[in-house]
């Protein structure tokens, strides 16, 4: 049998193409993630198979094609999970270079590779070279049989003889019908930090201590999911909340999510402000940065 025909353990499907995107899904007996390459290595299945559970939310308009008239972050925004770089912040010049918002590694196409491919495990390899900037990123997504999540590893490269910094992290969004009022998000101490409230109240963002760099969410009395992360490089987790409390744009009250987001530096408008107050990420010349992130399915 050829491994991409495997339907048992773990196994890839490549050579997809989904509302107009290159895609690969992972998956085992237990999780399913697919995976768009074609957008930036967008996250957009986090499915747990046994409770039909998926942990991937959906902007009111969800994934839609590519077009001219709406090439920005923002426009192409289906919520999900996004990698970001290397910036955070509104469109901007840095060092004579355009900046696209929120880093134009959510708007690329990433090569990839099959690294591994077995009914035990699987990994695939997502590459990119960034044009704003001389940076190159690899990131490793593994998946290991009866495990119901998955493992990410990734490293920053400055492919140039001069210092270069960049704003790096996740943006990781939840929502329904995962979430619901009464979720309860909770920190490495164990202690919940927050219980989602009704639908129709107000939201809010802010800055939460990432400290070991971990979180996890669990519904009243069932399912849940936890993101552990190497908080040395992500420091910062954002935390934006839109209960459907507010009427304004863009989402005119129709969402019930959260966005539990690991970043290199606090919100801000240019990357030269992250650089200002010494959170952007520092790549010698010629230098890596190594960073992890895990996703597990905590079962009731």
């Amino acid at each position: 049998m050829r491994a991409d025909d495997r339907n048992f353990g773990c196994r890839i499907k490549r050579d997809l193409v989904y509302k107009g995107y290159e895609a690969v899904v992972m998956e085992n007996e237990a999780f399913r993630l697919t995976v768009l390459p074609g957008k930036g290595t967008d996250l957009i299945e986090l499915l747990h198979k046994p409770t039909d559970t998926d942990f991937a939310w959906f902007t009111r308009l969800g994934l839609r094609p590519k077009e001219a008239a709406f090439g920005d972050f923002q426009s192409q925004y289906e919520g999900g999970w996004q990698e970001i770089l290397p910036n955070l912040g509104g469109r901007h010049q840095h060092r004579g270079t355009e900046l696209e918002a929120y880093g134009e590694a959510a708007l690329s196409a990433w090569r990839y590779e099959i690294a591994e491919d077995g009914p035990a495990r699987i990994r695939v390899v997502f590459r990119l070279e960034l044009r704003s900037l001389p940076l190159a990123i690899e990131k490793s997504i593994e998946m290991t049989s009866g495990e119901a999540g998955f493992r990410l590893e990734e490293r920053l490269t400055n492919v140039s003889p001069s210092v270069v910094h960049a704003d790096w992290g996740h943006h990781i969004t939840f929502g329904e019908p995962f979430l619901v009022p009464g979720t309860l998000i909770s920190l490495p101490d164990g202690e919940t930090c927050y219980a989602l409230p009704a639908k129709g109240s107000p939201g809010g963002f802010g800055v939460l201590p990432a400290g070991a760099g971990r979180y996890a969410l669990r519904r009243p009395g069932g399912i849940g999911a936890e993101v552990s992360w190497d908080a040395e490089v992500w420091p910062y987790l954002w935390f934006w909340r839109d209960h459907g409390g507010e009427a304004s744009p863009p989402y005119f009250g129709s969402h019930y999510n959260v966005g539990l987001e690991m970043f290199s530096s606090p919100p801000a408008a240019a990357l030269e402000d992250s650089i200002a107050a010494g959170t952007a990420v520092c790549l010698a010349p010629y230098g890596t940065v190594s960073a992890s992130l895990a996703f597990q399915v905590l079962l009731p």
